[in-house]
């Protein structure tokens, strides 16, 4: 059985920053705190992070004997509720956490870099090496890093491709496109342990560049977002919000950090992308019914036309 890779809830804070100072505080680029920790909001209600069909169909099950990667459900319980017991179990399922599929991105566009500086941006793309086709390399193996120049192409897709952000908020932004309600966010793992090593990033969420709301995390495809899922280092892709409904155009990522199951230094990040509220692509993304009906019409309509002429 395929074991689990990232993941990690997220407080909700907010944090206002007019400029990027030469001095940082609790490491978020001298962004002041003005808002208190909601983190144990999640275990104490059922209804918070509740939300519309998905792509998939969560866990409903909080005693679910499977493991991904080691991990079980009691496993994120421990680490986001701070107890592996029957009521964090069942908090984690009521909210639709986990979902044990693979995060299909088809018709999804994938977030732009648009911002790119401090630690590591002089660093370009590194490239995980396992296939799971039966190659020689180990699971988790990987090259690191090409020319500068390969950074931004590595962050604008969904692949094998991926960067190292800093520990700064701002530092590192994607355009995601449209006002979304949530964004998902797909990880690269490197190296153990794991589920900790899985999730090593604060993901911040922003209309201006100028507030940002520190993220919640809403919903984890177990399976990552490769289809073979022999395939492990893609870990866990999950799709962040403000927990409060509020869309945003804007996302930055910062490794380690209060979001991170664990702070080493640095993160493995692969792409970003915005969706809607029910986790499904922008509108704009993919074509709605009604409009591949008319399309369907006109494209008949020009074909019965040529045949009338010929």
């Amino acid at each position: 059985m395929r074991p689990i890779r990232r993941f990690k809830l997220l407080n909700a804070k907010t944090f206002v920053c007019v400029r990027r100072p030469a001095v940082r505080e609790q490491g978020l680029g001298g962004c002041k705190d003005i808002q208190t920790d909601i983190f144990a909001r999640f275990c104490r209600t059922t209804l918070m992070l509740a939300s519309a069909a998905a792509q998939a169909i969560p866990l409903t099950d909080p005693d679910d004997p499977r493991t991904w990667q080691s991990a079980s459900v009691g496993t994120f319980a421990q680490l986001y509720c701070g107890a592996n017991t029957l009521a964090n179990r069942q908090a984690v399922i009521t909210n639709g956490l986990l979902d044990d599929g693979v995060f299909n991105s088809a018709g999804f566009v994938t977030g732009t870099l648009i911002t790119s500086v401090g630690q590591y941006s002089a660093q370009g793309g590194g490239t995980s090496l396992d296939t799971g086709l039966g190659d020689a390399f180990g699971v988790f193996d990987y090259s690191c890093c090409g020319a500068a120049a390969s950074r931004f192409p590595a962050a604008n897709a969904i692949d094998n491709q991926w960067l190292q952000t800093s520990n700064v908020v701002g530092e590192t932004v994607w355009d995601l496109g449209f006002q979304a309600s949530k964004a998902a966010v797909f990880n690269t793992i490197d190296h153990g342990p794991l589920p900790q090593e899985a999730i090593e990033s604060t993901v911040y969420l922003s209309n201006d560049l100028v507030t940002w709301i520190q993220a919640v995390t809403e919903r984890v495809w177990l399976e990552g977002f490769v289809s073979n899922t022999d395939v492990l280092w893609d870990g866990f892709s999950y799709a962040v919000g403000t927990g409060t409904g509020q869309t945003f155009r804007y996302a930055s990522i910062t490794h380690g950090g209060p979001g991170g199951l664990i702070s080493d230094g640095d993160n493995e990040i692969n792409g970003i992308m915005g969706l809607r509220g029910d986790f499904t692509p922008n509108p704009g993304d993919v074509p709605e019914p009604g409009t591949l009906t008319l399309l369907a019409v006109a494209v008949s309509a020009f074909a019965w036309s040529r045949r009338r002429r010929t």
